[in-house]
Formats: structure tokens, sequence, C-alpha cells
């Protein structure tokens, strides 16, 4: 029984006259007796009397009636609400790890204060349980660190994600060195299988094979606190996750010669996913902004 039905079934009721109902909501006679026997074969009873060509309720309709009446007029109010805010509801995303605990919270609160009335629903996770969840039509937009080549699966690029190495050693940052001088050093890195480290491994080709890795840790957090304690330690990570820890000089960005770990950065979103107010104003959102937290700190 959709709004349009409830309204035929109320003037009718009101009424009594189908000419008058018709002439008055703009439709034909024979439309809305079509309408009053669907209601009633939907409810399976018979809701008017006819009596003197007139449609009289009965003791039953009236009970619908009851019903209808205020449920009509919420239904009315929830099309008047939509109909005045397009951007309303809520939107479900996903982000990796360093998009997710280093780029978008600022924005996302930034986006929350403009439009009150979106509820964001934020879950941390991985690549690919991103793109499964994506494809299984259960995540609106996600934020990966990693490449995606899907046919459902629609990619743009938001900016490039350099990857820097880093110590608490200030004497390491006061030259430059070739990757192959620091391979002996004591590696605190991310998990072999993470975005940053299947980056650096394919920069480094070979020379993997030397890399001194004295813990693997699947926090970007934790692997700072070490770094920060103990001088000695050494890691690659997101220029972005240790911005605030440089600019403090807790932490110094050692150069690399003749090497520029990056990767990019993506939304995604499935290619048939409907893009309503919501939709279009998040994304856009992100897309523009972006660019104003080059530092993250």
């Amino acid at each position: 029984m959709t709004i349009k039905d409830m309204e035929i079934f109320k003037n009718v009721v009101n009424c009594s006259n189908l000419t008058k109902v018709s002439k008055d909501m703009g439709l034909s006679q024979p439309n809305i007796s079509m309408t009053i026997k669907s209601i009633e074969s939907e409810f399976d009873e018979k809701l008017f009397d006819r009596i003197s060509k007139k449609l009289i309720l009965n003791e039953r309709g009236r009970i619908l009636y009851e019903k209808i009446i205020p449920l009509l007029s919420q239904m009315k109010d929830i099309q008047n609400d939509f109909s005045k805010n397009k951007i309303s509801g809520s939107i479900n995303i996903a982000a990796t790890n360093t998009i997710g605990v280093y780029v978008l919270p600022i924005l996302l609160y930034k986006y929350n204060k403009k439009f009150k009335d979106v509820k964001i629903n934020d879950l941390y996770n991985e690549f690919v349980e991103i793109t499964s969840l994506i494809l299984n039509g259960k995540l609106d937009i996600g934020f990966i660190e990693s490449e995606v080549v899907h046919p459902n699966i629609i990619k743009e690029l938001l900016y490039k994600d350099e990857l820097i190495v880093v110590s608490s050693d200030y004497n390491l940052s006061k030259k430059s060195y070739y990757i192959d001088q620091l391979l002996d050093k004591e590696w605190i890195i991310r998990e072999k299988t993470s975005g940053v480290m299947n980056v650096f491994f394919e920069y480094l080709g070979d020379l993997e094979s030397q890399l001194n890795v004295s813990l693997e840790l699947e926090h970007t957090l934790a692997i700072k606190r070490i770094l920060v304690k103990y001088r000695d330690t050494i890691s690659i990570l997101p220029e972005k996750s240790v911005a605030y820890e440089i600019t403090n000089k807790r932490l110094y960005k050692i150069n690399i010669i003749n090497m520029k770990f990056e990767r990019n950065c993506y939304i995604v979103y499935h290619k048939n996913k409907f893009k309503n107010a919501v939709f279009k104003s998040f994304k856009d959102y992100i897309v523009k902004n972006i660019s104003e937290y080059d530092n993250f700190q």
C-alpha cells in the first residue's frame, strides 16, 4: 500500500463520491476504483458498503482508516524531510592503516561539522576486506594504499604517499646514504605482508634478503615508540605517519640516494554504486579538501 493509495483511500472515505475524488485528485475514476479494489484485495476484506452509488465505510474499513490516518501523516512528514534535505542519512566507509589513522580523521570531523545530518560509519579494515565489502555492497566508499584491479571497482587517485626511512639518531640525518649502506642496521618494520613493506621490498629487489629485521609489528605507533626510545633502530614508514615526530625532532628523515619510495592512495567504490546526494557530497568533500593536509601533523 503506497502513500498514493493511502491518500485515495482517505479521500474516498471523506467524500464517498468517486467522481468528485477523481476530479479533485486529477485521476481517472477507473483508476480510483481499481485502487480501492486493490486495497480490499490486499487486506482480503470488503472495506466499503456500496449504497446508492456511493462508497460508505463499513465496520472493518473504519478500523483501517483509524490506523492509516496517523501513518499517512507520518509518511508525508518523512517525504517532506527527504525533499527538503537531500544530504541526510548514513554512509559506510573503511580505510587502511595510514589513511584511516593519519589522513581521514580531521577530514571526517570537518565534514561532520558541515553536514550534521549525515552519520559516518567508519570501519578500520585491511585492504582485502575493504575490496570484498565493496564487491558485496556492504561498503559505500573505501580508502586504500594498494593497487586494485577489478572490473567492478572504480578507483580514483587521491594522492601519492611517500615512504621515508627514519631514526631517532640525528647523526644519520646529516648525510645521504645508498640503501644498501643501511641494511645492516636494526630494522623495526611493519609486518611483511603490509602495504608499506610490499612497496619497500619491491624497491629493494634482490637486496631484500640482506635486510636485518629485528622486529615486525602490526601498528605504526608501536614502531614509533621503539624508534624514539632506541637510537640504534631504524624503520621505513609513511611520511604522513611520522610528520609530528619529525617536526618535533623526535625522529629524523634519512636521505636515500637515487631512491624515492612512493605508492598511490586511492578512493574506491563499486562501479554500480548509486551516487545519491550523500555519496556525492562526501566523496566530493574528501577529494576537494585532502590536498589541504599535506603535512598531516
